[in-house]
């Protein structure tokens, strides 16, 4: 009976302990086949997130492809983590084995030595190993939590760490993903690839392979031989981050679909790829755009336009239907079927629709309004630091411009100063008609950086032409300073006078590629330096006006005397001058002349005092000294001159300029930053601003003091 009785008990304890391994297996072993599942879920949704974001149209807005990069974002997230977790899980159980197991054991031996009478000298042999099995056990569960820890705070970086691993192995250049277009017979289809890449050879391995269904398409693996790499231009394909790979023994061009721009930038590196050449398009001195009909069109649209819709919210910046829009452009050009459109009536063509047919029609023109030619002009003019010389620069380039496109330009600039006057109303302030009116009267002839980088000075020029209406189409610009630097094909207007090429002077860029006398020339590059001392020939001052600085007097070369000399002759008929000749007659009153160690802060304070008449001395005609000035003192003293004691100014920002490192300013427009003075970089001023020193782009101020 006992022995009965102590067999059930023994029974009924390993009963327990096969228990504790059947709960093990179902609660650790089991949970690896869920994350597994829930792993391959999260592959398969990924992938096809993958191929809907990928199959986007490059045409879509930008908002739409902002929420798709933020959603693929999101899921590209879950998927990791989901992967990291299952990771983890595999490695939890296969580190829980060890001890579990183990544990589950002892226990079991434990019983058998309680309920054995002779499990006690079974225990006094063991008692050595039972211990040394302890200890081992309790290392080994601080390892797993360690261990546990770390891999917890692994997967944590990982996660946070939202840069792809993007180095390749097994000797590869790059590997990855890629989507190959094949042309079929009723269209093209998209073929996921896995490819690998090595540069010393110029191997290029493709291998059929779809995630989502985990099969090969074809077993072995197509070896090619790269000749060729190069980037594949949006306007040529619907879809994005493509790029052409040219291989030996094929005729035809291979067109890959990377995953992102930035995948299709390292493959570009890996295999040496180039930009597309863009071909420009044959430009003609053909205007047929700019004709009778095209004038009509122009004023019926303004006129219904200013009839009864200079109230409308959004006035220019609201789009309209495209097919509308095509259609009142076709009619309104139709010598036949112009004179049956009816503007009037709104529920035909809404004033949106009216609106964007004048600025498709504008951005249709074989050349843009304000021409190519002067298009480098118009910026650099927009560039300069002071905003007499803006207007003036500006004012000079609108009347060189052809007869037709100056009228054109006229009608337009016209309307949208009525438009701004209702912003009240319409919502749509000088500045937002810039941001509309910029890239469409003025867009430049190549879609580069830097023409990227200028667009908020086309929206510039556009503001000073409506702020400035009056002035810039209701007068001649003052007669320029500078001989004419190259013939200037114009057709006689009554409103204005044929004005010659001229040099603005400015601190902003150096114009790499300065020849913008033919439509066809190149965008000019800019560096970031101080522009050279100009070469053009000036005519004489008509108004001459002596400067003197102390801190020159001494150093200045023969260049400066001869200014001055040159200068005294007429001083004698204006300017009464002092006894002795190495003191000038003072114009400032008692406050004596001020002295200025930068020409450009000298001729800005110049053309100040005459925007403010702060000097009697000083009329209108200074306006047209100030270009010249700024030039001619440039090249004949800076050039000459001693490097002066650095003088320690304030200066205004201009706009809004972000740091790429920490040596760069950031600031907001209209800040003060003082304590500002010349740079060992070319272009760059240094200066302080809430307490910090650094460098700050020099055409992004202007002085104050």
């Amino acid at each position: 009976m006992h022995v009965l009785l102590l067999n059930d008990t023994q029974l009924q304890q390993a009963q327990e302990h096969f228990t504790a391994l059947e709960a093990f297996r179902k609660q650790q072993i089991n949970s690896i086949k869920d994350e597994k599942r829930q792993f391959d879920k999260n592959t398969a949704k990924i992938c096809q997130s993958l191929e809907r974001y990928l199959n986007l149209k490059a045409k879509m807005n930008d908002n739409t492809l902002q929420e798709a990069d933020a959603q693929l974002d999101l899921e590209i997230r879950g998927f990791r983590e989901a992967s990291m977790k299952y990771v983890l899980k595999v490695q939890e159980v296969q580190e829980r084995k060890k001890f579990d197991f183990i544990e589950t054991i002892l226990a079991f031996m434990y019983s058998l030595f309680t309920f054995y009478h002779q499990g006690y000298e079974f225990n006094i042999e063991l008692k050595d190993y039972s211990q040394n099995l302890q200890k081992t056990l309790q290392k080994t569960r601080d390892s797993f939590n360690s261990q546990k820890e770390y891999t917890e705070n692994l997967m944590l970086k990982m996660l946070d760490n939202r840069k792809p691993i993007t180095q390749a192995k097994g000797g590869c250049t790059r590997e990855g993903y890629l989507y190959l277009m094949e042309k079929k017979a009723l269209g093209t289809t998209w073929i996921k690839h896995y490819c690998w890449y090595k540069k010393e050879n110029k191997e290029l391995h493709i291998l059929p392979y779809n995630q989502v269904t985990g099969k090969l398409s074809q077993s072995t693996t197509e070896k090619l031989t790269m000749t060729s790499c190069v980037r594949r231009a949006s306007q040529t394909i619907d879809k994005r981050f493509c790029f052409d790979v040219q291989v030996a023994d094929r005729t035809d061009t291979l067109t890959f679909q990377a995953m992102s721009e930035s995948d299709r930038r390292l493959w570009m590196d890996a295999m040496d790829g180039r930009e597309p050449v863009y071909i420009k398009p044959k430009t003609t001195s053909d205007d047929s755009s700019l004709d009778d009909i095209g004038f009509q069109f122009v004023n019926k649209c303004i006129k219904a336009i200013e009839d009864r819709g200079l109230e409308e919210n959004g006035l220019y910046r609201v789009v309209g239907v495209n097919s509308k829009v095509t259609k009142l452009i076709s009619i309104g050009l139709d010598v036949k079927k112009r004179e049956k459109m009816n503007l009037d009536d709104n529920t035909q063509f809404e004033i949106k629709t009216i609106t964007s047919a004048i600025k498709n029609y504008l951005r249709s023109l074989p050349e843009p309004l304000m021409t190519y030619k002067f298009h480098s002009q118009f910026i650099q003019a927009a560039k300069q630091e002071a905003k007499t010389l803006r207007i003036h620069d500006i004012h000079t380039l609108v009347h060189k411009l052809p007869e037709k496109n100056f009228e054109m330009l006229e009608i337009i600039i016209k309307h949208l100063k009525t438009v701004s006057e209702f912003q009240d109303k319409n919502l749509m302030t000088v500045a937002n008609l810039g941001v509309c009116f910029g890239p469409t009267l003025m867009k430049a002839e190549e879609e580069t950086v830097a023409a990227i980088m200028d667009i908020k000075f086309l929206n510039i020029v556009v503001e000073i032409l409506i702020n400035n209406y009056e002035k810039i189409f209701g007068s001649t610009p003052d007669e320029p300073e500078m001989l004419n630097t190259g013939d200037t094909k114009m057709v006689p207007n009554s409103k204005r006078t044929i004005i010659t090429d001229r040099f603005t002077p400015g601190v902003n860029h150096t114009m790499l590629s300065a020849n913008t006398q033919s439509p066809t020339t190149s965008q000019p590059v800019y560096a970031n330096k101080a522009p050279p001392p100009p070469t053009e020939k000036f005519r004489p001052i008509e108004k001459p006006i002596e400067f003197y600085n102390p801190a020159m007097a001494e150093s200045s070369s023969g260049s400066s005397e001869s200014i001055n000399s040159s200068q005294s002759n007429h001083l004698s008929n204006s300017i009464p001058m002092s006894e002795n000749p190495r003191k000038p007659v003072n114009m400032y009153g008692n406050a004596g002349v001020p002295e200025y160690g930068n020409v450009n802060a000298l001729a800005n304070r110049f053309a100040l005092n005459i925007a403010g008449a702060d000097n009697p001395m000083l009329n209108s005609s200074g306006l047209s000294m100030t270009g010249s000035l700024t030039g001619s003192l440039t090249g004949s003293i800076a050039s000459n001159q001693t490097k002066p004691r650095p003088i320690k100014r304030t200066v205004r920002t201009l706009y809004r300029c972000e740091a790429e490192n920490d040596s760069e300013l950031s600031f907001e427009p209209n800040q003060l930053i003082f304590n500002v003075r010349a740079s060992k970089e070319p272009g760059w001023l240094e200066g302080q601003l809430n307490g910090k020193t650094g460098l700050v782009p020099e055409n992004y101020v202007e002085y104050i003091d």
